[in-house]
């Protein structure tokens, strides 16, 4: 039990704030803007306060100034809350008075706020992931301009030596229109600029020590590169907030939705909720180590009579971030025959 608890109802710009008391009383509410905040907290709000604010997209730089003022600040998770504080009449000042009161009573759903330094990786390898999709679209339009010309690279990779070379033929050849021409030249610029700011991203991203061994133990695994290794550690974060690998599957959106009355029971498409960028990363890891490992290959062809091509796909990818949890929470290397020696073991 803490003497007062904050609501923060936070905006853009401007944040609603609502102070109360352990009964439930309301001490001081009012409107302030962003930029008044750390004046706000150090005049009106006491020490020991139980501070929420929802998880919106800036909540990072209030969470921080929370933190130095108050004993405890927890994120509420708004898909939750939507769920428990449904109103017909919502306002800021409603919204910030259910937060503090949610935690008063002890009610309060709440979301994973990630360290700074989890924050900081996320945000280097989700830029990482929008460079590459920038350069993906660079070389889809290139792909497009040359169909136009019913032209068809000679080579596998349009984007490689050879395949530049026979790009560059092209435009000196005069086969091609000034505006063609212009259009692939200038994408291919794109292009190797950003190749320069990926590489720049690889080789400048710090990780801590212990982000460093995680890496290092998840690159054990088949198709899990120091890449994938690193997407991993900077979207789940700490591993110890799951419970189980299902609650990590379900939170990566991997896991089926299912709808459930009476006796009929449904499973559905795979929920998609959580963090794309993890569950694209555990879906690329999927398709290399069902080629490059026995025990994934026979795992998927055996999918793949039941389930489907992407069925499949996503059922390694999911039973991957199983062995994820495991070997984080272990702290052990990835084992290929791990399932026959327990059963070895068992039977001996």
């Amino acid at each position: 039990m803490y003497s007062f608890y904050l609501g923060i109802d936070l905006h853009r710009t401007k944040t609603y704030a609502v102070l109360i008391d352990k009964t439930g009383e309301v001490i001081d509410e009012r409107q302030i803007l962003n930029d008044e905040a750390i004046q706000y907290l150090e005049e009106y709000v006491p020490k020991d306060t139980f501070a929420v604010l929802e998880a919106t997209r800036n909540w990072p730089f209030m969470y921080d100034l929370l933190a130095k003022h108050v004993v405890r600040v927890e994120l509420a998770s708004p898909k939750e809350l939507k769920a428990i504080s449904a109103a017909a009449v919502k306002t800021d000042r409603i919204d910030a008075n259910v937060l503090a009161q949610l935690a008063r009573l002890n009610y309060l759903p709440t979301a994973y706020a990630a360290p700074k330094e989890i924050r900081d990786l996320r945000l280097y390898v989700r830029h990482r992931e929008f460079l590459i999709r920038q350069r993906t679209q660079c070389k889809n339009r290139i792909h497009a301009v040359l169909v136009r010309y019913n032209l068809i690279s000679p080579t596998a990779d349009l984007f490689g030596v050879a395949g530049r070379e026979w790009l560059t033929q092209l435009i000196d050849g005069g086969r091609l229109r000034p505006a063609a021409i212009r259009v692939i030249a200038e994408h291919l610029a794109l292009i190797d600029k950003i190749n320069e700011h990926i590489k720049a991203i690889e080789q400048s991203m710090e990780l801590a020590p212990g982000q460093k061994a995680a890496v290092k133990l998840l690159t054990s695994i088949p198709g899990v590169g120091k890449t994938i290794a690193t997407i991993i550690v900077a979207e789940i974060g700490g591993v110890e907030r799951f419970h189980s690998p299902k609650a990590l599957c379900n939170w990566a959106g991997l896991t089926p939705r299912v709808r459930n009355s009476g006796t009929v029971i449904r499973h559905g498409h795979i929920s998609k909720e959580g963090s794309t960028f993890l569950r694209g990363a555990m879906t690329r890891a999927a398709m290399v180590a069902s080629r490059s490992s026995k025990r994934w290959y026979l795992v998927h062809e055996d999918l793949l009579m039941r389930c489907g091509k992407k069925g499949a796909k996503v059922a390694v990818a999911r039973r991957l971030l199983t062995v994820v949890y495991h070997m984080l929470t272990r702290n052990e290397p990835y084992q290929e025959n791990y399932g026959q020696k327990q059963t070895d073991h068992r039977g001996a």
